[in-house]
């Protein structure tokens, strides 16, 4: 059953997931890209599905099917 009481959080733009970086302290890891990867089974890979009627491409845990992301495609 799924859950309509929780109101999804609000969405985050390019701009404010760079700045963000990693959680490692002192990483050296180049932040000018973006991976999504799912933290639960971050070596399993995602599953990605494109959803027409709300225009989305929702990213899952391919070993739990774990939600990683929704991404809003430009028309």
């Amino acid at each position: 059953m799924i859950d309509t009481t929780r109101r999804a959080r609000p969405a985050k733009r390019r701009a404010d997931l760079d700045p963000a970086g990693c959680d490692m302290p002192d990483c050296g890891h180049d932040h000018s890209v973006l991976f999504l990867v799912a933290r639960c089974h971050m070596r399993a890979g995602v599953d990605a599905s494109y959803h027409k009627k709300d225009g989305t491409i929702r990213l899952a845990c391919h070993q739990c099917n774990a939600p990683v992301a929704s991404l809003e495609v430009a028309p």
